[in-house]
Order: structure tokens, then sequence, then C-alpha cells
């Protein structure tokens, strides 16, 4: 996922006028600063919501099969709210930004 960012962001650098290059913002140095520190960025975040999700989603399935091997009447109201609380996530992650910069404001196409 990293390196697809970082060649369609170079892609997209390079389709630019030779004119956008010579602005300072737009140089050589700061240009190579914004692709590192992008890739970076991309790759902290995937593999922080990944791991998260990964260890969410085993928390979740452990709790239910010691509710249904200790109590199965327990573990059958744990059931009953588990739509609810997909429901809640996915209604979280529509609301909430992605965190991901805008990449148009960097390398206009």
């Amino acid at each position: 996922m990293n390196i697809f960012i970082c060649f369609n962001n170079m892609a997209a650098m390079l389709r630019n006028e030779v004119g956008w290059f010579d602005d300072e913002e737009n140089s050589a140095d700061n240009l190579s600063m914004r692709l590192a520190n992008d890739a970076t960025f991309v790759r902290a975040a995937f593999s922080n919501r990944l791991s998260i999700f990964i260890q969410d989603g085993a928390a979740v399935i452990v709790g239910l099969l010691i509710g249904a091997v200790l109590h199965w009447r327990l573990a059958l109201v744990a059931f009953a709210t588990l739509p609810v609380l997909c429901i809640s996530a996915v209604a979280q992650v529509f609301t909430h930004s992605s965190g991901f910069p805008n990449i148009t404001n960097y390398f206009p196409l």
C-alpha cells in the first residue's frame, strides 16, 4: 500500500507543468521531503488501524466464546447487543475523518 501511494504521488508530481517546479514550495528537496512524510504517515495510519481492528475483533470473539462456555444465557445477551455495537462502529467510521491529507492540495492533477 505504501509503495502504491508513493508511486501515485510521484506520478501526480510528474504530470505538472515545468513552471510548477520553479516555485520555492515545489523545489526538489521540498517535494522529496513531502513524499517521505506522506509515506511515513500512511504506513503509521494503516499499521495502527489494522492492529487495533485485529485486537478488538479477537477480544469480541474470545469474550463471546467465554460467555457461551460459562453461562449461555449471558452469551445470548452479548449476542443481542453485538449488532448495536457493529452499527455504532460503522457510524463512527463514517462520521470521523479518515485522517489522510488531501493529496490534491499538494499535487494538483
